[in-house]
């Protein structure tokens, strides 16, 4: 939760590393080299067994998982799998170029094989690292060589580099028991809630700010309970500042049906306060109790708009992707792009900045996305027909509820 903070950072890098692809790109200069050096406040045989283990975990969140095991039909060769939430997302297979203990190096080199997902594509990759002793610690520096193929590879290469030297900086010190107490207040989430509600008062004011707050909190509450429902887990209920909040989970959906399930649910359990406060309005005709069901409608029913990353958008890929996954990634791409017209034709730059990160994280995933279990066509039924029927809902309280006076909360 706390790399959410330091975003425009990894904005910049990103821009820093396409320009410079860009220029690399019209030079011709194809075969490039990443290098990124990390202290660790550790000792050298502890970061050296971590590195080299067959099965490497850092706790996250989320829970990144990278795994090594023999190929079966060539004990020379080596296949990685790489799981991020318990979720498999890419696996390669290398050779082993060298691996000195004494000298604290470890090189590989990926080669062309059927198990590779993605396929390697001719970017004849070389990586490693070295390990030395420091002055308080151990120095890692990690490398690593290749013929980019595209200026996706010219900025991932080298931005996913970086992360994994942090990511180890992080695990080691955190096994070796020293703790950076700013970052477990970062992660913890309870940093980001108060960045969050001071956006929110800042942006509406204090009393509203409190209100949406409430709103946003039983919105992602659905979210979390559904989650624990479908036995994924929660890891936490976070406030995002300026755009709302998310409900993290421990582990994976593994099936489109889980996954539109926990989206349907944010706005499912929301209809329960929404039509309380609606009827509490009809029996008293307290004007305030209408316009709390209207405020809990709007920020469901847009919820619910078939717009990735939004809710409506994540069912409507469940519902498309368990018929055809290339189908599936056109609409999500859609749905970020009407999102950005919407942002140009409103003049919002809080409606268009979510949408452009999701358009610049789909391109730099190259459009993968997770291989989940398909909905049946009956279950694909059921949750169409669950998620219409709870938009109508709102759309109702809505309509019911717009034409009267606005109220100061």
């Amino acid at each position: 939760m706390l790399g959410l903070l330091t975003l425009p950072i990894v904005l910049l890098r990103i821009a820093y590393y396409a320009l410079q692809g860009i220029i690399d790109a019209v030079r011709a200069r194809d075969r490039l080299r990443f290098e990124f050096t990390v202290q660790i406040n550790a000792p050298r045989e502890a970061v050296w067994r971590f590195n080299t283990a067959d099965r490497i975990v850092f706790d996250g969140p989320p829970v990144l998982e990278i795994s090594l095991e023999p190929v079966p039909d060539n004990t020379e060769l080596w296949l990685c799998r790489l799981s991020i939430g318990g979720q498999p997302r890419i696996q390669t297979v290398s050779r082993e170029l060298e691996r000195d203990e004494a000298k604290g190096i470890m090189r590989g080199q990926t080669v062309a094989h059927p198990l590779s997902i993605p396929p390697e594509g001719g970017r004849d990759i070389e990586s490693g690292l070295t390990i030395r002793e420091a002055d308080g610690g151990t120095k890692l520096t990690v490398f690593c060589e290749l013929t980019a193929r595209s200026l996706r590879d010219r900025i991932n290469y080298p931005i996913g580099l970086r992360r994994m030297a942090i990511l180890t900086k992080q695990q080691c010190e955190k096994e070796a028991g020293i703790s950076n107490r700013f970052s477990a207040i970062g992660n913890n989430g309870w940093l980001l809630s108060i960045v969050a509600l001071l956006s929110f008062w800042y942006l509406v004011g204090w009393k509203a700010a409190l209100l949406l707050t409430v709103v946003i909190v039983l919105h992602e509450a659905g979210h979390a309970a559904a989650m624990l429902m479908a036995g994924v887990g929660v890891r936490g209920i976070y406030l995002v500042p300026f755009f709302g909040g998310a409900a993290v989970p421990k582990t994976a959906y593994r099936t489109e049906g889980r996954l539109g399930f926990i989206a349907l649910m944010g706005p499912g359990l929301s209809i329960i306060p929404t039509l309380g406060l609606f009827a509490a309005y009809q029996a008293t005709g307290q004007l305030y109790l209408a316009k709390l069901a209207e405020l809990f409608a709007i920020v469901n029913a847009s919820n619910l708009l078939p717009l990735h990353p939004l809710d409506g958008g994540l069912i409507l890929n469940a519902l498309v992707g368990s018929v055809n996954r290339r189908s599936a990634l056109i609409v999500g791409w859609i749905g970020i792009l009407i999102g950005l017209a919407l942002a140009v034709y409103l003049q919002s730059f809080l409606i268009g900045i979510p949408f452009m990160l999701f358009a610049l994280q789909r391109y730099l995933s190259g459009g993968r996305t997770m291989e989940l279990e398909r909905l049946t066509l009956h279950d694909g039924i059921m949750l169409a027909i669950a998620s219409i029927a709870t938009f109508a809902l709102y759309v109702l309280v809505l309509k019911a509820t717009w034409p009267l006076p606005a109220v100061r909360f």
